[in-house]
């Protein structure tokens, strides 16, 4: 009885997986929508969230497997100083996300902000 149930709660944890692609941001497309504590980490604005995030598209850098870390930057001046103010807070942010791509980059994922509230 107790093997049946441990090789059922193994099938289902099996057949759940990992996040399918259906279940993944499109890259490059405005709107996105993540929340999570704002940290400052390297001269950077880092956005931890509580559910990890993954990425899909058509560019070379815009497949990213699921993360709990996303490098946000502001849109604008003003959309800069709105995260420097939010630094160490929860945040909701909307914006446009893409994959990483050069070094100066400090998480799978970057974010250009357009809207940024404390939660």
């Amino acid at each position: 009885m107790i093997a049946n149930l441990l090789t059922a709660a193994i099938m289902i944890a099996a057949l759940a997986g990992p996040a399918s692609a259906a279940d993944c941001d499109t890259a490059n497309t405005d709107g996105a929508v993540a929340e999570g504590r704002l940290i400052v980490r390297d001269d950077a604005f880092i956005l931890r969230m509580p559910e990890g995030l993954c990425l899909e598209g058509e560019g070379e850098f815009d497949n990213v497997d699921e993360t709990s870390e996303v490098h946000v930057f502001g849109a604008d001046d003003a959309v800069q100083g709105e995260l420097k103010g939010l630094a160490g807070k929860d945040v909701h942010l909307r914006g446009r996300l893409m994959g990483a791509h050069t070094q100066h980059h400090k998480a799978p994922i970057i974010m250009e902000v357009s809207e940024a509230d404390a939660i």
